[in-house]
Protein backbone atom coordinates (compact mmCIF):
# COMPACT_ATOMS: atom_id res chain seq x y z
CA UNK A 1 0.00 0.00 0.00
CA UNK A 2 2.61 2.50 1.16
CA UNK A 3 4.14 1.91 -2.48
CA UNK A 4 1.08 2.85 -4.17
CA UNK A 5 1.03 5.84 -2.47
CA UNK A 6 4.69 6.62 -3.18
CA UNK A 7 4.50 5.84 -6.76
CA UNK A 8 0.56 7.90 -6.76
CA UNK A 9 2.69 10.87 -4.88
CA UNK A 10 6.17 10.83 -7.72
CA UNK A 11 3.35 10.54 -10.41
CA UNK A 12 1.68 13.44 -8.89
CA UNK A 13 5.01 15.90 -8.44
CA UNK A 14 5.91 14.57 -11.68
CA UNK A 15 2.82 15.90 -13.54
CA UNK A 16 3.27 19.29 -11.99
CA UNK A 17 7.17 19.97 -12.62
CA UNK A 18 5.97 18.96 -16.01
CA UNK A 19 3.11 21.69 -15.65
CA UNK A 20 5.73 24.20 -14.32
CA UNK A 21 8.33 23.61 -17.06
CA UNK A 22 5.35 24.18 -19.48
CA UNK A 23 4.07 27.22 -18.43
CA UNK A 24 7.91 28.57 -18.44
CA UNK A 25 8.24 27.66 -21.67
CA UNK A 26 5.07 29.53 -22.82
CA UNK A 27 6.07 32.31 -20.52
CA UNK A 28 9.73 32.43 -22.01
CA UNK A 29 8.55 32.26 -25.67
CA UNK A 30 6.43 34.75 -25.05
CA UNK A 31 9.02 37.06 -23.54
CA UNK A 32 10.74 36.24 -26.71
CA UNK A 33 8.53 37.19 -29.17
CA UNK A 34 7.54 40.24 -27.22
CA UNK A 35 11.13 40.92 -27.14
CA UNK A 36 11.80 40.17 -30.77
CA UNK A 37 8.60 42.63 -31.77
CA UNK A 38 9.89 45.20 -30.09
CA UNK A 39 13.66 45.30 -31.44
CA UNK A 40 11.76 44.62 -35.00
CA UNK A 41 9.89 48.08 -34.67
CA UNK A 42 12.46 49.81 -32.88
CA UNK A 43 14.62 49.14 -36.25
CA UNK A 44 11.91 50.16 -38.26
CA UNK A 45 11.73 52.99 -36.79
CA UNK A 46 15.15 53.86 -36.58
CA UNK A 47 15.30 53.15 -40.71
CA UNK A 48 12.42 55.02 -41.10
CA UNK A 49 13.38 58.47 -39.60
CA UNK A 50 15.57 60.59 -41.06
CA UNK A 51 18.66 61.17 -38.46
CA UNK A 52 18.89 65.26 -38.34
CA UNK A 53 21.53 66.81 -36.32
CA UNK A 54 20.94 70.03 -34.38
CA UNK A 55 22.53 71.80 -37.16
CA UNK A 56 20.48 70.08 -40.15
CA UNK A 57 17.74 70.78 -38.46
CA UNK A 58 18.55 74.66 -38.35
CA UNK A 59 19.76 74.82 -41.79
CA UNK A 60 16.37 72.94 -42.70
CA UNK A 61 14.46 75.75 -40.76
CA UNK A 62 16.30 78.34 -42.54
CA UNK A 63 15.65 77.25 -46.05
CA UNK A 64 12.09 76.66 -44.86
CA UNK A 65 11.78 80.20 -43.92
CA UNK A 66 13.49 82.45 -46.57
CA UNK A 67 12.03 80.01 -48.97
CA UNK A 68 8.34 79.43 -47.78
CA UNK A 69 7.96 81.41 -44.92
CA UNK A 70 4.94 83.53 -45.93
CA UNK A 71 3.34 80.53 -47.41
CA UNK A 72 0.78 77.91 -45.83
CA UNK A 73 1.56 75.03 -43.86
CA UNK A 74 1.80 72.67 -46.66
CA UNK A 75 4.09 74.89 -48.72
CA UNK A 76 6.34 74.80 -45.54
CA UNK A 77 6.77 71.22 -45.67
CA UNK A 78 7.04 71.03 -49.28
CA UNK A 79 10.36 72.93 -48.98
CA UNK A 80 11.11 71.02 -45.89
CA UNK A 81 10.52 67.96 -47.76
CA UNK A 82 12.90 68.81 -51.13
CA UNK A 83 15.66 69.65 -48.80
CA UNK A 84 15.62 66.50 -47.36
CA UNK A 85 14.80 64.43 -50.77
CA UNK A 86 18.20 65.87 -52.24
CA UNK A 87 20.29 65.32 -49.07
CA UNK A 88 19.22 61.43 -49.78
CA UNK A 89 20.36 61.63 -53.55
CA UNK A 90 23.26 60.90 -54.44
CA UNK A 91 23.31 63.75 -56.99
CA UNK A 92 23.30 66.46 -54.07
CA UNK A 93 25.50 66.30 -51.13
CA UNK A 94 24.70 64.01 -48.06
CA UNK A 95 23.70 66.54 -45.19
CA UNK A 96 21.04 69.26 -44.72
CA UNK A 97 23.62 71.64 -44.26
CA UNK A 98 25.27 70.91 -47.67
CA UNK A 99 21.98 70.61 -49.25
CA UNK A 100 21.22 73.95 -48.49
CA UNK A 101 23.99 75.77 -49.38
CA UNK A 102 25.08 73.79 -52.50
CA UNK A 103 26.52 76.25 -54.97
CA UNK A 104 27.58 75.78 -58.66
CA UNK A 105 30.12 77.22 -61.02
CA UNK A 106 28.39 77.47 -64.60
CA UNK A 107 29.27 79.65 -67.57
CA UNK A 108 26.68 82.21 -68.95
CA UNK A 109 26.76 84.84 -72.22
CA UNK A 110 27.99 88.01 -71.14
CA UNK A 111 27.81 90.75 -73.51
CA UNK A 112 30.55 93.13 -73.52
CA UNK A 113 30.71 96.74 -75.55
CA UNK A 114 33.72 98.40 -76.70
CA UNK A 115 34.39 101.65 -78.28
CA UNK A 116 37.67 102.58 -79.90
CA UNK A 117 38.78 105.01 -82.70
CA UNK A 118 39.17 103.22 -86.14
CA UNK A 119 40.73 104.97 -89.12
CA UNK A 120 39.94 103.36 -93.00
CA UNK A 121 43.96 104.72 -93.52
CA UNK A 122 46.50 105.75 -92.66
CA UNK A 123 45.40 109.58 -94.15
CA UNK A 124 41.58 109.40 -92.77
CA UNK A 125 40.06 111.21 -90.14
CA UNK A 126 39.98 108.69 -87.16
CA UNK A 127 36.29 107.59 -86.41
CA UNK A 128 34.53 105.79 -83.26
CA UNK A 129 33.63 102.38 -83.56
CA UNK A 130 30.98 100.74 -81.30
CA UNK A 131 31.25 96.67 -81.13
CA UNK A 132 29.49 94.63 -78.97
CA UNK A 133 30.90 91.12 -78.45
CA UNK A 134 29.90 87.70 -76.58
CA UNK A 135 31.66 86.35 -74.13
CA UNK A 136 31.59 83.34 -71.94
CA UNK A 137 32.02 84.32 -67.67
CA UNK A 138 32.28 82.13 -64.74
CA UNK A 139 29.18 82.86 -62.27
CA UNK A 140 28.59 80.88 -58.98
CA UNK A 141 25.21 79.79 -58.89
CA UNK A 142 23.26 78.58 -55.76
CA UNK A 143 20.41 76.02 -55.15
CA UNK A 144 18.68 78.38 -52.85
CA UNK A 145 19.19 82.21 -53.90
CA UNK A 146 18.71 83.47 -50.79
CA UNK A 147 21.90 81.55 -49.31
CA UNK A 148 23.68 84.02 -51.76
CA UNK A 149 22.95 86.99 -49.58
CA UNK A 150 24.30 85.36 -46.44
CA UNK A 151 21.06 86.38 -44.11
CA UNK A 152 22.55 86.97 -40.61
CA UNK A 153 20.84 86.16 -37.30
CA UNK A 154 16.97 85.77 -37.82
CA UNK A 155 14.45 88.00 -35.86
CA UNK A 156 11.73 85.88 -33.85
CA UNK A 157 8.89 85.64 -35.28
CA UNK A 158 5.40 83.80 -36.02
CA UNK A 159 6.66 82.34 -39.64
CA UNK A 160 9.86 81.65 -37.84
CA UNK A 161 8.23 80.02 -35.11
CA UNK A 162 6.28 77.80 -37.56
CA UNK A 163 9.47 77.24 -39.92
CA UNK A 164 11.32 75.75 -36.87
CA UNK A 165 8.50 73.69 -36.21
CA UNK A 166 7.98 72.61 -39.53
CA UNK A 167 11.50 71.71 -39.23
CA UNK A 168 11.72 69.74 -36.24
CA UNK A 169 8.37 67.71 -36.81
CA UNK A 170 9.91 66.49 -40.58
CA UNK A 171 12.97 65.58 -38.29
CA UNK A 172 10.91 63.66 -36.39
CA UNK A 173 8.90 62.03 -39.47
CA UNK A 174 6.05 64.03 -39.08
CA UNK A 175 3.57 64.81 -41.86
CA UNK A 176 3.42 61.43 -42.92
CA UNK A 177 0.76 62.23 -45.60
CA UNK A 178 2.82 65.11 -47.28
CA UNK A 179 5.74 63.28 -47.26
CA UNK A 180 3.72 60.75 -49.03
CA UNK A 181 2.41 63.46 -51.56
CA UNK A 182 6.05 65.25 -52.34
CA UNK A 183 8.10 61.97 -51.93
CA UNK A 184 9.02 62.56 -55.76
CA UNK A 185 10.01 66.14 -55.26
CA UNK A 186 13.33 67.40 -56.28
CA UNK A 187 12.44 71.03 -57.55
CA UNK A 188 10.75 74.02 -57.23
CA UNK A 189 10.27 77.29 -58.57
CA UNK A 190 8.37 80.49 -57.94
CA UNK A 191 4.96 80.89 -60.19
CA UNK A 192 6.66 84.19 -61.27
CA UNK A 193 9.06 82.61 -63.07
CA UNK A 194 9.17 80.35 -65.87
CA UNK A 195 12.59 77.84 -65.94
CA UNK A 196 10.82 75.90 -69.11
CA UNK A 197 11.94 73.09 -66.93
CA UNK A 198 10.52 69.47 -68.74
CA UNK A 199 9.91 67.53 -65.21
CA UNK A 200 6.82 66.16 -64.57
CA UNK A 201 5.02 68.61 -62.24
CA UNK A 202 3.80 67.51 -58.84
CA UNK A 203 1.58 70.32 -57.98
CA UNK A 204 1.31 74.04 -56.89
CA UNK A 205 0.78 75.49 -53.15
CA UNK A 206 1.11 78.90 -52.69
CA UNK A 207 3.83 80.48 -54.60
CA UNK A 208 5.58 77.58 -55.69
CA UNK A 209 5.44 74.98 -58.35
CA UNK A 210 6.79 71.12 -57.61
CA UNK A 211 8.41 69.06 -59.58
CA UNK A 212 10.29 65.41 -60.26
CA UNK A 213 13.58 65.38 -61.67
CA UNK A 214 17.36 65.74 -61.75
CA UNK A 215 18.82 67.99 -60.49
CA UNK A 216 18.88 71.69 -61.86
CA UNK A 217 20.82 74.70 -60.97
CA UNK A 218 18.62 77.16 -59.05
CA UNK A 219 16.08 75.57 -56.29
Amino acid sequence: MKNILLSLLLVSSTVVVAQEIQVAQVTFKDHMVDQTKSFVETTVNVIKAPFLSDKDVECLARNIYFEAGSEPLEGKVAVGVVTINRSRDPRYPSSICAVVNQKDVVKVPQKITETKLVKDNVFSVPKQVTETKTTWVSKIVYQFSWVANHPGKIKPNDRWEESRAVAEELARDGYADLQLKYSDAMNFHNTSVRPGWRLRKIGKIGNHIFYEGPPLQGG
